[in-house]
């Protein structure tokens, strides 16, 4: 991997991490207490709602942070070896938590009969399947890793 591609793409993946903990800090709250007070018979919700989008944002900043360390491995050409798995996996769980926090809070608002603002039933439901799909590619990547890892140990048993 050319430096000149890595750089950026680190700087990038630092600058999202910032902008989502900016969301964490500042706009959850905020929106939080606004949709309480337009409806104030949900407002038992903000908290649980805000935590929970804390939760999901928690697991996109540790998946930038393992993207990271994934680019580290392949400019080092050390992408194919077997360390490089559990980072893998750490990404896995971290989109298959992320979207189990969507998904459950979604569920918790439809069972105490809201669905919040259309809007946000759009974006939740947008995440859930982005979410699932971008799990189960990842899964589907990590399964070609491991074949690559294998056949990487097979090549230098034969070399």
């Amino acid at each position: 991997m050319a430096r000149w591609t890595r750089i950026p793409l680190l700087a990038l993946l630092t600058l999202i991490r910032l902008i989502v903990l900016a969301l964490q800090t500042i706009a959850l709250p905020v929106l939080a207490t606004e949709w309480a007070r337009e409806a104030p018979e949900f407002e038992f919700l903000a908290i649980p709602l805000a935590v929970s989008a804390v939760g999901a944002g928690v697991c996109v900043q540790l998946a930038l942070v393992v993207t990271g360390r994934l680019v580290v491995f392949v400019h080092s050409g050390r992408i194919f070896g077997r360390d490089a798995v559990p980072w893998v996996d750490s990404l896995v769980a971290c989109a298959a938590v992320a979207t189990t926090i969507v998904l459950g809070t979604f569920l918790a608002l439809i069972a105490v009969g809201t669905g919040g603002p259309p809007a946000l039933s759009i974006l939740m439901l947008t995440a859930i399947v982005g979410g699932t799909t971008v799990t189960l590619l990842l899964i589907t990547m990590r399964a070609l890793l491991r074949q690559a890892v294998a056949l990487d140990a097979e090549l230098c048993e034969v070399v």
